[in-house]
């Protein structure tokens, strides 16, 4: 796949839709294991590689899905963003480790970002 087929469908939207239904999550280890995980990364990278990590910042505006949870990670994950979509990225996650409606979410989410935090600092 390239940049320009991901750019002309939605195909990162609907690969985060399914995501969402099966229940597979950014921060769920298990869930790094399941194909639909493995093509959302395969997405995120073309764009990162492409040196588009910008553009790929503007799915933070979209609400349903998880999508904006998605990207924030994958972001994080692979990317290399600048401080500020770096930090939009981290307060997208922060939304998330406050959710009593969905506490195992909740959960992954506090444990990813203190790893998160642990790596960056060893990684300064």
């Amino acid at each position: 796949m390239t940049i320009e087929e991901i750019q002309k469908n939605t195909s990162f939207l609907f690969l985060c839709k399914d995501a969402y239904f099966k229940k597979i999550r950014p921060a769920d280890s298990e869930s790094r294991l399941s194909e639909e995980y493995k093509s959302l990364v395969e997405i995120g990278k073309i764009y990162f590689d492409n040196n588009l990590v910008e553009n790929f910042g503007m799915y933070l505006k979209e609400s349903q899905y998880r999508i904006q949870l998605w990207t924030a990670h994958l972001i994080l994950e692979y990317g290399n963003p600048n401080n500020n979509l770096r930090q939009q990225c981290i307060d997208e996650i922060i939304k998330y480790t406050n959710n009593p409606l969905a506490r195992e979410i909740e959960n992954e989410e506090k444990l990813w970002l203190n790893n998160y935090y642990e790596n960056q600092t060893k990684n300064d």
